[in-house]
């Protein structure tokens, strides 16, 4: 899936724009030795420099994505600050039980690290930006609150199969963009499979659903079997709630996150 020619000079003005409205002195992310935060990590620099940009590791265990991480922002000369998440983990799970299977787990995890990013954005006058891309967006792959929090996404509107593309262009290192897509929420898991559908088919799919086709024309022109098709709607369908501001019950002439229509940097 190919981007538009401009998309590095569009990300750019944005990444300049709200950080500017902000009255922000840059950025912080967290950086996971994945494709998603690598490609954010450059567009940063190259549009804010490596001063104005700095780095959360935040493992709960060491991995190899720990190293692809740290060796990333070395060569694009960003600071970066380690915080290994374990005890922080243990100390939830000692005070409640309301975390006992893996994937309550891996949501805490990702809040967590989102509680600190945020603590360090206040501390340093940095916005946190945040590294989802339109697929996952779309089906709801992110933790509400968790790596779904930040203060705005630039590579929100590209799609995955775009995202390796646009790394490409960015010079992001081979070992990263050639690893298989992981959370890392437990030992061998990956995006994949958990999805059970490749990135490519996903984003054919909703290529077509963005464009308002239906199951049938969408399995005729992808080749993607009408089950996966369903099942992705299904996931957009069932995510809708990550991506709207809470519902506010109405009732006053104008409420928030309806009818009281806001833009960021026109006023």
């Amino acid at each position: 899936m190919d981007i538009i020619p401009d998309s590095i000079e569009i990300i750019s003005n944005f990444i300049k724009s709200r950080v500017k409205d902000a009255n922000a002195d840059g950025v912080v992310l967290g950086l996971s030795g994945g494709l998603d935060s690598a490609v954010t990590l450059s567009l940063a620099v190259s549009t804010l420099g490596s001063e104005n940009v700095n780095g959360l590791i935040m493992p709960f265990s060491e991995t190899e994505s720990i190293e692809m991480a740290r060796n990333h922002a070395d060569l694009l000369n960003v600071n970066t600050t380690n915080i290994n998440i374990s005890e922080i983990v243990s100390s939830y799970k000692e005070s409640a039980t309301f975390f006992s299977d893996k994937l309550s787990e891996g949501n805490l995890h990702s809040r967590i690290r989102m509680s600190l990013l945020y603590g360090y954005g206040f501390s340093s006058n940095k916005l946190v930006i945040g590294t989802s891309n339109k697929s996952e967006l779309l089906i709801g792959y992110y933790t509400k609150w968790g790596d779904g929090g930040a203060d705005f996404l630039p590579i929100g509107d590209l799609y995955k199969s775009q995202i390796f593309k646009l790394g490409e262009l960015l010079n992001v290192p081979s070992d990263i963009l050639t690893r298989k897509p992981t959370a890392e929420l437990w030992p061998g898991q990956t995006d994949e499979e958990d999805l059970g559908f490749s990135y490519l088919e996903l984003d054919k799919v909703l290529f077509e659903l963005e464009r308002f086709s239906s199951t049938s024309k969408i399995t005729e022109k992808t080749g993607v079997s009408s089950k996966k098709v369903v099942k992705i709607k299904n996931l957009v369908r069932l995510s809708i709630h990550k991506r709207v501001f809470p519902p506010v019950c109405k009732i006053g002439l104008r409420t928030v996150g309806l009818d009281w229509r806001e833009t960021i940097g026109t006023q």
